[in-house]
Order: C-alpha cells, then structure tokens, then sequence
C-alpha cells in the first residue's frame, strides 16, 4: 500500500533562493561593513550599493557572488544557508 503525496511527511522545507539585495545586506551586516566601506572596496558608488540592498535595482549575480566571497570573504552558499535558517525561525 502507497501512501498519498498529501498524507506523506515533508523532509525537506523548499526554500526560495533570497534575492541579491538581500545576500548583499545580509552579509555586509554579518561582516560589519558600512555601505560606504563595502562600496568602496568593490569599487562602486555608495548609493548603487544602497539602491541593491534596498531592492531599487537587482544587481547581477556575478556581483553578488563577488562582494560576499571577494570583499566579504565569506562563501555565498553558506550566506544564503544563514538567510534561510534565519527565516525559518521567524515563521
């Protein structure tokens, strides 16, 4: 006998893969960097990183992955791991 995807328990908790503004301030914030520190040391203006972290514009991916693992010296997976950890706990 088969049990029914509707009565079957869930192992796993589908996640949506956070947004790069939302990477980028997350990290920076984990890292204590100002706005005007991380920008700086990426080499971009001030208010093109406060216009990504506050979903103004998307920044593209291969920006993202580079200040979290270039500036922030952090791994981008284990970002959004932290992110969504986080999240699960204000459900």
């Amino acid at each position: 006998m088969t049990q029914s995807p509707a009565n079957s328990t869930r192992i796993f908790t589908i996640r949506k893969t956070p947004r790069g503004g939302e990477i980028l301030r997350f990290a920076r914030r984990l890292r204590g960097f100002t706005q005007a520190e991380s920008a700086a040391s990426y080499g971009i203006e001030e208010r093109t990183l406060r216009r990504w972290e506050n979903r103004e514009f998307d920044p593209r991916w291969n920006d993202v992955i580079s200040l979290v693992e270039d500036v922030y010296l952090l791994d981008i997976l284990d970002v959004i791991g932290k992110i969504n950890h986080d999240d699960s706990h204000n459900d």
